[in-house]
């Protein structure tokens, strides 16, 4: 079992390697074989086809960020500071594994209708994080919801911005930026 799980680890790793740099549509199963130094046959025991390996990556690497995001969260911190450091465990996270942060917020989308239900799931579990992390809702909820999509997919944007255009060595740096965007658009009452 252990070796199957170090296959399994290996492959994973080599897809985010492999999609970093050519990007989700041109990796190949041979792509990872080769990064992964494994045979086909491993490969095919593990995981179906390529789709099923990268959605597989995805989903650890939503899993890790998810952690950090969650460990970060102070139960008793105030409204607004509630989520800084959530928000700079992400940047870290990403800045952490670049290999991952181009997976999670460029490419998920590019891996067709699997992909894009991924990714629109973990924006909507981030923006509900956001809602559940305010203490005393305001009375239109609703309202709420709206504004935390709306931060969520406003800092999605610029990440995705900067790491498609090769501008992604210090994601942590726009922390202090982010923070305040996530702010007036989802604290605002």
């Amino acid at each position: 079992m252990d070796g199957t799980l170090d296959s399994r680890e290996r492959a994973l790793a080599a897809m985010a390697r492999a999609v970093q740099e050519l990007g989700y549509p041109e990796t190949t199963v041979r792509d990872v074989l080769e990064r992964a130094g494994m045979s086909r046959r491993t490969f095919y025991e593990l995981f179906h086809n390529r789709e099923e390996c990268f959605l597989a990556t995805y989903d650890e690497a939503v899993a890790g960020a998810f952690r950090r995001i969650d460990d970060a969260c102070e139960p008793d911190g105030d409204w607004p500071e509630h989520v800084d450091e959530p928000l700079r465990e992400l940047l870290d996270y990403l800045d952490a594994h670049p290999d991952l942060a181009r997976l999670l917020v460029v490419e998920t989308v590019r891996a067709g209708p699997s992909g894009l239900e991924r990714h629109e799931r973990t924006m909507r579990q981030l923006a509900e994080r956001i809602v559940r992390a305010r203490p005393a809702p305001p009375a239109r909820d609703e309202d709420l919801r709206l504004r935390a999509e709306a931060s969520v997919g406003a800092v999605h944007g610029i990440l995705h911005a900067r790491i498609v255009d090769g501008r992604a060595d210090d994601l942590t740096s726009l922390a202090p930026e982010l923070t305040r965007v996530v702010r007036e658009l989802a604290v605002a009452s």
